[in-house]
């Protein structure tokens, strides 16, 4: 069974100064977004195989890893049902 999320550290689009690297969110092997560190936690969204996306808040990056378990489990269980999101960012 292959993932259909998997989370890619990554220190592109850092700056100089930014201490924790950033994660790219790749879906179905292709990158679909970013997590980035923001004063207590990561952010961003991740998709969910109804064609939404989701948003845990402010969190460890273990919380995403997570999250991103549970959502690729019901990507497997949502087969050829699933509809993929458009990729959403924050600026």
């Amino acid at each position: 069974m292959s993932k259909a999320i998997e989370l890619v550290e990554t220190r592109r689009g850092c700056a100089i100064l930014e201490t924790h690297p950033r994660y790219e969110i790749h879906l179905n092997g292709k990158r679909w977004g970013e997590l980035y560190f923001n004063m207590r936690g990561y952010v961003g969204y991740l998709p969910q195989p109804s064609g939404l996306v989701l948003d845990i808040g402010e969190r460890g990056i273990s919380a995403f890893r997570k999250e991103v378990a549970k959502l690729n489990r019901e990507w497997a269980a949502a087969g050829p049902a699933a509809v993929e999101p458009r990729a959403r960012s924050d600026s």
